[in-house]
């Protein structure tokens, strides 16, 4: 190389280069899950939605459901990208079910569509409708409104069914 400093000079930057860049590319992977999704071929989730929601303003409330749902979303996509495949439950409960109305936010009623259209089900709980004077056919049409989503939780949290509850509150 001694005939050829220009040369030598371009192959020791690409050197460089191609080790700085291949520490780099394992510096920022992307964590994962997998230790955890060992012999997980189905991720069953229901999600427990009890948010509190002020009636006078539901805003700061809505606000925090839309990032929730676009958490939910993440899961979904997470357990997919991890070769899992996703089967989750969101149930409302609570004064939450007054964040699935035909009355919410458009990113709300977006999430839900969107999270639906994926196969994600939706319920809310018609104890808590009743209690909160909530007409349950005002609700978004991707919510099914159930008898007592207590019930939900224990059936689906059974040993027969397998669904790990996640609350949200």
């Amino acid at each position: 190389m001694k005939k050829y400093p220009v040369l030598a000079c371009l192959v020791a930057s690409l050197s460089l280069f191609f080790a700085l860049w291949v520490g780099t590319a394992t510096a920022t992977e992307m964590p994962n899950d997998l230790d955890a999704l060992t012999d997980v071929s189905v991720g069953k989730a229901l999600f427990d939605i009890n948010i509190a929601a002020d009636f006078t303003d539901l805003a700061p409330a809505q606000g925090k459901l839309a990032l929730y749902l676009s958490v939910i979303k993440q899961t979904y996509e997470g357990l997919q990208d991890q070769g899992v495949t996703p089967d989750i439950i969101v149930a409302f409960r609570g004064s939450a079910v007054a964040l699935v109305t035909k009355t919410t936010t458009q990113d709300i009623k977006d999430l839900v569509a969107e999270l639906s259209d994926l196969g994600v089900v939706f319920e809310a709980c018609n104890v808590a409708t009743s209690l909160f004077g909530i007409d349950n056919s005002t609700m978004l049409s991707e919510v099914n409104v159930v008898g007592n989503t207590f019930i939900s939780a224990i059936g689906y949290g059974s040993n027969h069914k397998g669904y790990a509850t996640i609350p949200i509150m």
